[in-house]
């Protein structure tokens, strides 16, 4: 479920005249899912911050968070091919460029 999802089925249930403890529950549940999500962006964009300072286990983290590989290469001020080798070097699996 995405984030559209969750704000709009949390709609429908504030549109209801009373609510059951079971829709209460799931309206609570999808609030704070959508809580941590935003919270987990606040943290990505922290740790992107950093720029070279970047630690490599939050490297890590934020390929496992799905930030995208460039976003990360420029927050490390890298060149792709540097950024590549890094990642070989941490131990990120890197598929070989076809030559042209």
């Amino acid at each position: 479920m995405d984030t559209v999802e969750m704000y709009e089925e949390i709609e429908t249930l504030q549109g209801e005249p009373s609510l059951t403890g079971e829709q209460v529950i799931r309206m609570k549940k999808l609030q704070s899912q959508l809580n941590y999500k935003r919270m987990n962006q606040e943290k990505i964009n922290r740790i992107l911050v950093k720029g070279q300072d970047m630690k490599q286990s939050e490297v890590l983290m934020l390929l496992e968070a799905n930030v995208t590989r460039d976003q990360i290469r420029r927050a490390l001020e890298m060149h792709k091919e540097e950024f590549r080798e890094y990642l070989r070097n941490i131990g990120v699996k890197v598929r070989n460029r076809k030559s042209s």
